[in-house]
């Protein structure tokens, strides 16, 4: 049960809450435990643990961060040192707001967090609680200071699999004890920045980076919001040896500029088409994930002769309390304080993408049956989308194929990518039957 209770937040976490932590061509990690708040309604509480960061590029840095969601699974409080991010090579001691839990909170998450390019290390987690006349006390928590057997620490925490950050034990440079949490961030990607396979297009007034793999079939890669091309770096080796696959970075994300128009998602559309008669293409199949799905889906609305078989994961057609979660509203509201303050271009930047998710998309469950290419919906059975939404695309569009990833979330690619790569190759190949996918 907390598996799956893990694999909800990290989703929520890196999408939409850790905004500060997964920013576009960067590694970005986290590690984290769960803990039950409902025994200590009305209480403050605070965490603190050792941190150090060798960083190896000026973005980077480590953080403490912590997070209280209610009985609703709506966020309360939310916090990652964002204002004051941890640069510091030797172990120094941090602690983190104190926070008073309110009468409906459920859930307390807290752990060590790292972006971009560095060596972190992680140790001597303390738990505190305010009692009664303001003394704070220590609550024991299982593998608090990783001196445990790799079991134990591997039952009480949880280090994310999103990323390529690697995490391990260390034995050799421990705050206090024997050993301590590593996290290696130094590993650059080979997929976002390539110099061989990457290249520039301007088209609609800006410049879109994209990068070409393998031959056959040419399929259009579409990454979600403040995403990159490193969105498909678990894909692209699979997809490459069947198509000619175009990874693309949208407009103001990645290494794409823009031009200070409203981000929407027809907008993201008309540049694609613009990229596609840029490159002489003709028709394409193209695979969408979160937002690139929504993009994708515009796309064989209003330019069908281009697109030849779509494939999207966690789309959506419209955006309100029927699609996902409310929770995820306030989630947003909460990053968007987070940048307050903040003048930076990539500040104000990351602001618009973040509304860009609160208003759109603006179309109907009606408009996609002027859909006629092959489609095939998929989603994770715990996606931020709701699957009601998900078989409601599927539903409208004709001779559609529909595949729930049992127990997966809205990460499905990256938590399994040899099951989701089999599966968008045997759509994109026709080799699968409608009845192949369709869930139970």
């Amino acid at each position: 049960m907390k598996r799956i209770v893990s694999l909800s937040l990290i989703c929520s976490f890196l999408l939409y809450a850790g905004a500060a932590l997964s920013q576009t061509s960067i590694n970005s990690g986290i590690l984290f435990k769960v803990v039950d708040a409902r025994q200590w309604r009305g209480a403050k509480f605070k965490v603190q643990a050792a941190v150090r960061a060798r960083t190896l590029e000026p973005s980077a840095y480590a953080c403490i961060w912590v997070r209280v969601d209610d009985e609703d699974k709506m966020l309360a409080f939310y916090d990652n040192m964002r204002n004051h991010p941890i640069r510091t090579d030797e172990w120094t001691v941090y602690t983190s707001p104190e926070v008073k839990l309110g009468p409906r909170a459920k859930t307390i998450l807290f752990g060590g967090g790292t972006r971009s390019k560095g060596f972190y290390g992680f140790d001597d987690f303390h738990f505190y609680l305010q009692k009664d006349g303001g003394a704070w006390e220590e609550v024991s928590l299982p593998a608090m200071d990783f001196e445990e057997d790799t079991a134990t620490i591997n039952k009480s925490w949880y280090r994310d699999k999103l990323s390529s950050v690697q995490w391990s034990m260390r034995d050799d440079s421990a705050w206090k004890g024997k050993h301590c949490m590593f996290a290696d961030g130094s590993h650059s990607y080979e997929l976002d920045n390539n110099d061989t396979a990457g290249k520039y297009a301007d088209v609609n007034g800006i410049r879109i980076y994209y990068e070409e793999y393998g031959h056959g079939e040419p399929l259009l890669l579409l990454h979600g919001n403040r995403g990159s091309i490193n969105d498909f770096k678990k894909q692209i080796p699979a997809l490459s040896r069947q198509f000619h696959v175009i990874a693309v970075d949208t407009r103001g994300q990645g290494h794409s500029t823009e031009d200070g128009k409203t981000y929407t998602y027809d907008l993201f559309a008309e540049d694609m088409n613009a990229l596609l008669g840029r490159l002489h293409l003709e028709k394409v199949n193209i695979l969408g994930w979160s937002d690139g799905g929504n993009t994708g889906l515009i796309m064989a609305m209003k330019y069908p002769d281009k697109v030849g078989r779509l494939a999207v994961m966690g789309a959506n057609v419209f955006i309100d309390g029927t699609v996902v979660d409310k929770s995820i509203f306030r989630i947003l509201q909460q990053e968007k304080k987070e940048y307050k303050g903040d003048t930076s271009r990539r500040s104000a930047n990351a602001l618009r993408l973040i509304h860009l998710c609160e208003i759109e998309p603006r179309h109907t469950f009606e408009e996609l049956q002027t859909i006629r290419c092959p489609v095939l919906v998929m989603a994770g059975e715990k996606d931020v989308i709701k699957e009601e939404h998900t078989r409601q695309i599927a539903g409208h569009i004709a001779g559609s194929q529909l595949k729930i990833f049992t127990g997966g979330t809205h990460q499905f690619p990256d938590d399994d990518p040899a099951t989701f790569c089999s599966t968008v190759i045997q759509f994109f190949t026709g080799a699968a039957k409608s009845t192949d996918l369709k869930s139970p």
